[in-house]
């Protein structure tokens, strides 16, 4: 099986500028390029006004979701020319979501964009980037704001 390079879409100008990157890696490398999109699940409600409940299946909303996803995924594959690129939708927290497929796929790479809050602002709300570096099982590619296209 050829190696895998991984690489998060999310719609985001930072994710298209990954792609630009992960494309070009995958042709250097001879690699499959793998998009994916990560979808959070909605949880289900219990009763009308209930608390929320973990509930096995996915609610409508995350299969509606997911086909969203499939849709951006098909778009954004059409619209930069890597209609050969495999396509993986997956329900989860994002950077979970992206380290567990890379495991799947057996992926020397994972690329993705930043938005480059700083450090500060992605302290208090998160960075997806930075929890994948510390959950991944192979090399993160951060691909920053504003980068220069290879």
């Amino acid at each position: 099986m050829r190696q895998a390079i991984v690489c998060g879409i999310d719609g985001s100008p930072d994710s298209q500028a990954a792609l630009v990157y992960a494309t070009d890696l995958a042709d250097r490398l001879d690699a499959r390029l793998v998009l994916a999109h990560v979808v959070e699940p909605v949880p289900a409600l219990s009763g009308a006004v209930g608390p929320f409940t973990g509930a096995s299946a996915p609610s409508s909303s995350t299969v509606e979701r997911e086909a969203e996803g499939e849709r951006l995924l098909g778009e954004i594959a059409e619209s930069t020319g890597v209609g050969h690129a495999e396509q993986r939708v997956v329900t989860g927290l994002p950077a979970e979501g992206l380290a567990d497929l890379a495991d799947d796929e057996s992926a020397q790479l994972i690329v993705v964009g930043s938005r480059g809050r700083g450090p500060l602002r992605s302290a208090l709300l998160g960075s997806v980037s930075t929890s994948l570096i510390g959950l991944a099982r192979c090399p993160v590619l951060v691909v920053p704001p504003g980068a220069v296209t290879p």
